[in-house]
């Protein structure tokens, strides 16, 4: 019997497993021997990393988006649109529904949709909503509100933790500042605040650095404050301690949990995320525990950091454990861990060089010392562009 793989999102992490299983099993797909299928709602690929640089002019839509039909092997069956798009996942019975009453079945399951922006959660968000996290649109309605800036108090608030790289609201704020500086030149007529929900930013380390270079550009920082409510009239921020926050403009990363679906299906715990386990990647949650069901990406558990880079190598994991599991050597590659942050600290412009880095880390093993450079600028510049023919592809 041909024995069938099924991928719930073609995103970067669902992309890569494809890809990978596509090239190990070339032979047996021919030999109609294996199936492999990915299902998602749109066939448009976006590298929603870009959406921190769209504000700032530094990327074009052409140049983070790519059809997905380009991107996955074509010894993989794609569905996309209401083929793609799932409306029930029952793992008892290995079936997935889809919009258009389409019944898929599997063997092996990966579940990398995604997550999403859960606005509704914060009383009055979505009176003042101005975020560069749910959209290319959104992205672009803050590139205006950035261009316009004159002066006053910009708030750039992170609602809750865990969110999709959680680096990215920090990487904006020093874009804004070295922008604001350098570029409108009017620095010295705005004041500058990140609202962080929890104490630390990131690991030793990258607080260490982050912390130094905020201070360094008076940028204020106000930890410990858990978004609890919005005033859009007042233009007042609440935390859920009960301290309170003026703005002038606000920027906000909104909460984030898994898609609906996935919850609606009953396999999300209490806090909205997929439980797995953290080393083989295993669906461990509410609706049981299966050993041929794989969750990785920005839907996973809230305790494994949701990043590009960890997804990429929870991918790699992913991948070798359904290829150990379709040889049936029940040999297990385990993912310890491995992620990164990009930090960039300073805008390139006519008067000053761009500074980025990308901290990597993994479990058990933080961060060494470490600062920007101009050279990790253009280096995090330049992977947004072979992006597309190498990482998605699974080619490292």
């Amino acid at each position: 019997m041909k024995e069938k793989v099924l991928i719930l999102g073609a995103g970067y992490a669902g992309s890569v497993v494809a890809n990978v299983l596509a090239r190990e099993f070339r032979n047996k797909i021919a030999r109609e021997e294996l199936e492999i299928t990915i299902l998602d709602k749109t066939d448009l690929n976006i590298n929603q990393g870009g959406f921190t640089f769209i504000p700032f002019e530094l990327y074009t839509p052409e140049e983070i988006t790519r059809p997905r039909k380009k991107l996955i092997s074509p010894r993989v069956n794609t569905f996309f649109g209401k083929d793609g798009e799932v409306t029930a996942v029952d793992l008892k019975n290995k079936e997935v529904t889809v919009k258009s009453d389409k019944k898929y079945t599997y063997d092996h399951l990966v579940i990398a949709m995604g997550c999403r922006a859960d606005i509704n959660a914060v009383p009055g968000l979505a009176d003042d909503l101005n975020t560069f996290y749910t959209s290319m649109e959104d992205a672009f309605k803050v590139r205006d509100l950035v261009k316009n800036i004159k002066g006053g108090k910009v708030v750039v608030s992170v609602a809750s933790m865990p969110v999709p790289c959680p680096g990215a609201p920090v990487k904006f704020t020093f874009m804004l500042d070295s922008y604001l500086r350098n570029v409108k030149k009017n620095r010295d007529d705005v004041q500058l605040t990140l609202v962080w929900p929890m104490e630390p930013i990131g690991p030793p380390e990258f607080n260490k650095l982050v912390t130094g270079q905020f201070k360094q550009k008076n940028v204020e920082v106000i930890r410990n404050f858990p978004l609890a409510s919005v005033d859009a009239n007042k233009k007042e921020l609440t935390s859920k301690n009960g301290a309170t926050i003026n703005y002038d403009l606000l920027i906000t990363v909104p909460p984030h949990k898994a898609p609906q679906v996935l919850i609606d299906s009953g396999l999300a715990d209490e806090k909205g995320w997929l439980s797995a386990d953290k080393v083989t990647l295993q669906y461990r949650g509410p609706a049981g525990n299966y050993d041929n069901v794989y969750v990785l990406g920005d839907l996973g558990p809230a305790d494994i950091l949701k990043t590009g880079i960890g997804a990429h190598y929870q991918a790699i994991a992913v991948s070798q454990n359904l290829i150990n599991d379709i040889y049936g050597n029940k040999i297990k590659t385990p993912y310890r861990g491995e992620t990164g942050c990009p930090i960039v600290t300073e805008l390139e412009s006519p008067s000053t060089q761009g500074r980025g880095y990308i901290a990597t880390w993994k479990y058990g093993v933080p961060p060494a010392p470490f600062t920007t450079t101009k050279m990790g600028w253009f280096f995090y510049r330049m992977y947004y562009h072979i992006h597309w023919d190498i990482s998605v592809k699974g080619m490292f």
